[in-house]
C-alpha cells in the first residue's frame, strides 16, 4: 500500500507540542558534528552527535533523528558541501511493517525518489529535499531482516555492534517504490579502552573484522578514547574511525563557517597534516 506520510507541525495543527517533540527540539539546538575519518585522517563522513538534551544513552531518538538530519541537510546544503552523514536512529526492526517504510515513517519522509530524501510538507509549498539519500548513513539495531547473518555479530557484545544502512530510491516491475530499498554497508563497533594492549580483545577484533569482511560490510571503529587505541586500530584494513581523541564533537554552526572558509575541498582536508 502507497502512503504518504504528512509531516506536520504541531503549531499549524494548532496542538500542545509532545514531550518527544519540545525534547527533540531541545537536541536539535544542541546538535554537534564529529568527522569519520581514514586511516591517513582524511574526512570521510560527518557523524551527526546528540546534545546534552533531548537524547538517550544509545543516541537519537526517532524525533530528534528526523529533525537532526533535516537540521544538518539544511546546513550543508546551504554551505554548498554536500558531505556525506551518518546518525545513529532506533530502528524498530521488529515492526510489522517493512523495515524501509518503518524508517521513512519514523524520518517523516514520503517518498525516497531521484536519490533524495524528500520532505512531505505539501502545505508548505511543495517538497523540499531534505538530503541526498546515498549520502546518508544510518546505524542501527543488528537485525536479519536488513542482511543475511547480521546475527553473527551480537557474540561481540564488549564491542556493541550496530548495522549501518542507506535508504535508497528504487523501481519495482517498472514503477518507482516509494519507500525505497534499505541497503547494509557496513558494521559501527564501539572500541573497549585499552584494545591496544589487550590480546584477547584483540583476536575477538580480528574475528569481528573478518565476518564483517565475508559480508562485504566496511567497519567504523567508534569511540575511541586514546591514541595508543587508534594507533593500533589504523594498522588494520578498510577500517573508519571516530572517537574524542581524534576530534571533539563540534557545533552544526562552526562545522558550517569551516566549510565555507575552505579554500580547497574538503575531501582534501587531512587531520594532522
Amino acid at each position: 500500500m502507497n502512503v504518504t506520510i504528512l509531516e506536520e507541525t504541531a503549531s499549524s495543527l494548532g496542538e500542545t507540542p509532545s514531550c518527544s517533540q519540545q525534547a527533540a527540539s531541545c537536541l536539535s539546538e544542541t546538535l554537534k558534528v564529529q568527522p569519520v575519518m581514514d586511516a591517513g585522517g582524511v574526512i570521510c563522513e560527518m557523524a551527526l552527535v546528540a546534545g546534552e538534551e533531548g537524547g538517550d544513552a544509545n543516541g537519537f531518538s526517532r524525533d530528534a533523528s528526523a529533525m537532526a538530519l533535516r537540521k544538518a541537510g539544511a546546513a550543508f546544503r546551504a554551505s554548498g558541501c554536500l558531505v556525506p552523514l551518518t546518525l545513529d536512529h532506533p530502528l524498530d526492526v521488529c515492526s510489522e511493517m517493512p523495515l524501509a517504510e518503518q524508517l521513512c515513517l519514523d524520518l517523516k519522509i514520503a517518498t525516497v525518489a531521484k536519490d533524495l530524501l524528500p520532505a512531505a510538507s505539501p502545505h508548505r509549498g511543495g517538497n523540499l529535499s531534505v538530503y541526498p539519500s546515498a549520502m546518508v548513513i544510518y546505524n542501527v539495531p543488528l537485525s536479519s531482516r536488513l542482511v543475511d547473518g547480521a546475527d553473527l555479530f551480537r557474540p561481540y557484545h564488549e564491542f556493541r555492534p550496530a548495522l549501518r544502512i542507506r535508504l535508497l530510491p528504487c523501481s519495482g516491475e517498472g514503477a518507482p517504490a516509494p519507500f525505497g530499498l534499505i541497503r547494509a554497508v557496513g558494521i559501527r563497533v564501539g572500541i573497549p579502552a585499552g584494545v591496544y594492549q589487550n590480546h584477547k580483545l584483540q583476536d575477538r577484533f580480528f574475528s569481528l573484522l573478518g565476518q564483517a569482511s565475508r559480508k562485504g560490510l566496511r567497519v567504523l571503529a567508534s569511540d575511541i578514547k586514546s591514541i595508543e587505541d587508534f594507533n593500533w586500530l589504523r594498522l588494520q584494513p578498510d577500517v573508519l574511525f571516530q572517537g574524542d581523541v581524534l576530534s571533539t564533537a563540534l557545533s552544526l554552526e562552526y562545522i558550517q563557517q569551516w566549510l565555507t572558509g575552505l579554500e580547497t575541498d574538503w575531501r582534501t582536508f587531512q587531520m594532522g597534516a
